[in-house]
């Protein structure tokens, strides 16, 4: 497996393997369920178009076996760089447990009210971990809490 930290792909037009649309946290899970496997903590974004689908996807954080940071700033000009009309951040949790620790929650809270101002959809962030997952829109973590 390759990984690129810092660089997205983007093509000119969705080709028929990138026509898949990705919106729930079983989505997520069938494209970035590898990420349960890795050792040190991954970050995602995904960007989509406004209906849903695969635009491309970035590396924003290449973490320890117990933290990530994501550079929020990295995401929103990507976003705005390749149209996005949506975004989904996915990372794992090698301890096992997928439940988001305070900083994920908040960061994902500040990334998300950013994006709204910008008219750009923060869908889920989805945390993945060996046998389990979590979406913090399906659990209402942070954003996503009723109001």
């Amino acid at each position: 497996m390759k990984y690129e930290f810092g660089t997205i792909t983007v093509q000119a037009e969705i080709c028929e393997d990138q026509n898949q649309q990705i919106k729930t946290k079983s989505d997520v899970l069938e494209r970035y369920g590898s990420l349960q496997d890795e050792v040190k903590e991954r970050l995602y974004a995904v960007f989509l178009t406004r209906s849903n689908r695969f635009i491309g996807d970035k590396l924003v954080s290449l973490g320890s076996q117990g933290a990530t940071q994501f550079d929020a700033p990295d995401v929103i000009r990507t976003a705005s760089l390749v149209n996005a009309g949506a975004v989904i951040l996915v990372h794992n949790h090698p301890s096992g447990d997928p439940t988001p620790s305070k900083t994920d929650i908040e960061r994902t809270e500040q990334l998300y009210n950013t994006l709204e101002n910008l008219g750009i959809d923060l869908l889920d962030h989805v945390i993945i971990a060996p046998n389990n997952a979590h979406s913090m829109k399906q659990e209402q973590n942070g954003p996503y809490q009723p109001s």
